[in-house]
């Protein structure tokens, strides 16, 4: 079993999009909580709750300001391949995140 899981996210606001991702252990995704990095260099929290698996993602708009949006465990798809997929519209945001 790999111990490692590649994390990418695309966060759009304003029609202005980040790539976010990252390179994350099994022991991180059991602790709850990691980072992954834009390629601007920007960080995005993520928070990850075991029991329930919705997730909590802090990340900054273009002016700077913290956003924090919340994505059901619910809302996640299997896609064939095995990995996991998110596509989730908050109106003036979107958020993609896939979980290979």
């Amino acid at each position: 079993m790999l111990d490692i899981l590649c994390i990418e996210g695309v966060y759009c606001t304003d029609d202005q999009c980040d790539v976010y991702t990252g390179e994350v252990s099994v022991n991180e995704i059991m602790s709850g909580e990691f980072n992954l990095r834009s390629r601007g260099g920007e960080e995005a929290k993520i928070e990850l709750d075991m029991s329930t698996f919705n997730i909590g993602i802090d990340v900054n708009d273009q002016n700077g300001q913290k956003i924090r949006r919340e994505v059901k465990g619910d809302e996640f798809i299997m896609q064939r391949d095995g990995s996991l997929y998110i596509d989730k519209d908050f109106g003036s945001d979107k958020l993609r995140i896939t979980i290979k």
